[in-house]
């Protein structure tokens, strides 16, 4: 099984090219898609690998990628938009790490508390698909805010009572 902790975003299917099954693809790092032992794209909530079948250069930003099973523009065409995600392991990649230097994907089940507010919830995930790196905080009633991994804003790091408090600023709850 394939778990988001073990993979990073790489690129992002943009729409079918040709009535073969090739997909162009707009590439955000500058990863070799030869090198990888496969691609992995969220499929039904599902982390669905796949085998690289050819890569032809298209432009400096992007490639057309040919997928060993898809065969034709309307088999294509489902995985358009997509986002394309490798193995952590076969790429060049450092994880973010916070103020104490535990790295943000260890604090994931740890309690989130505001040095002014009090206790907003548990880091349930990672978000590192922007520049910006977010902890993912589920609150009590199940609603979803998301913090920026932000060595500033952290005040403590208890790795024993798998908590964490912050100083966030003011209306940053609110978005």
């Amino acid at each position: 099984m394939i778990l988001p902790e073990s993979i990073i975003d790489i690129a992002t299917f943009n729409k079918p090219h040709g009535v073969n099954g090739e997909l162009s693809v707009s590439v955000d790092s500058d990863v070799d898609f030869k090198e990888l032992k496969y691609i992995v794209v969220e499929l039904d909530g599902i982390f669905v690998p796949f085998f690289v079948e050819s890569v032809r250069p298209r432009g400096a930003a992007s490639v057309l990628l040919k997928i060993d099973g898809i065969n034709n523009e309307k088999e294509a065409m489902k995985l358009a938009r997509h986002t394309i995600y490798a193995l952590k392991d076969d790429v060049d990649y450092e994880e973010p790490t916070d103020a104490d230097g535990f790295y943000a994907e260890d604090m994931i089940g740890f309690k989130v508390s505001d040095s002014d507010s009090g206790e907003i919830g548990e880091i349930t995930a990672v978000n590192d698909q922007t520049d910006n790196i977010l902890f993912v905080v589920t609150r009590a009633d199940g609603s979803e805010v998301f913090i920026p991994v932000a060595e500033e804003m952290i005040e403590d790091i208890d790795p024993e009572s798998k908590s964490c408090i912050m100083n966030l600023p003011e209306g940053l709850l609110d978005l």
